[in-house]
């Protein structure tokens, strides 16, 4: 049984990330795996206090600035609980990492692939997931499931965008990533996600 494993789910916005990975914690610590969730932003105290300037406050933020808060939340993340975790032999599982920046303000938001590529290297000291799982679905599916829009889920045509960058990206990287179909029902897609993570743990 593999111990230390770092898996991320990444999306777009409404796509059930959260759902998912409550439902894979629990599913894995009833096969006696321990297990540590944590999400992007606001998995840290810090995140908390940059989760409010980055998804509620009206400010007038560039896409650049957006980044670099983005990657301190990131920074702060992988300090005090993902490195320990790994360390203490976790498996953990991310609501989001390095990619979401890549897709979000990298692609969608043209500061650059590859700028924000480099950059979240940097910031993550290179720790790359051993697993990410992309629950792809329609940007208009997705938003009628939430009730309110944040400030980023609101910029209209910018989530067919990410869509398309997460898999453009996983395209590329099949090793790493798997894409499931996010559309169905919470339980089918549940069966694919649980089936893809213990295969690797098993």
């Amino acid at each position: 049984m593999r111990r230390n494993f770092f898996l991320t789910f990444e999306g777009i916005d409404g796509c059930g990330k959260s759902t998912q990975a409550e439902r894979l914690k629990q599913a894995l610590m009833d096969r006696h795996f321990s297990v540590t969730h944590t999400f992007e932003p606001g998995g840290t105290a810090l995140g908390r206090k940059l989760r409010t300037i980055l998804v509620h406050d009206e400010l007038n933020m560039s896409l650049f600035s957006e980044v670099l808060l983005f990657a301190a939340d990131r920074r702060q993340d992988i300090d005090e609980v993902i490195n320990p975790a790994l360390q203490r032999g976790d498996v953990v599982i991310g609501e989001r990492f390095a990619d979401s920046s890549v897709a979000y303000q990298g692609v969608a938001g043209n500061v650059g692939q590859e700028r924000v590529e480099r950059l979240m290297d940097i910031v993550t000291s290179g720790l790359v997931p051993d697993l990410t799982l992309l629950l792809d679905i329609d940007p208009r599916i997705s938003l009628a499931r939430k009730t309110d829009l944040d400030r980023i889920e609101q910029r209209g045509t910018l989530l067919d965008t990410v869509r398309h960058a997460f898999l453009d990206m996983a395209a590329k990287q099949p090793e790493r990533w798997v894409v499931i179909d996010a559309a169905r029902s919470v339980d089918e897609v549940f069966s694919d996600v649980l089936e893809e993570v213990l295969q690797r743990l098993e």
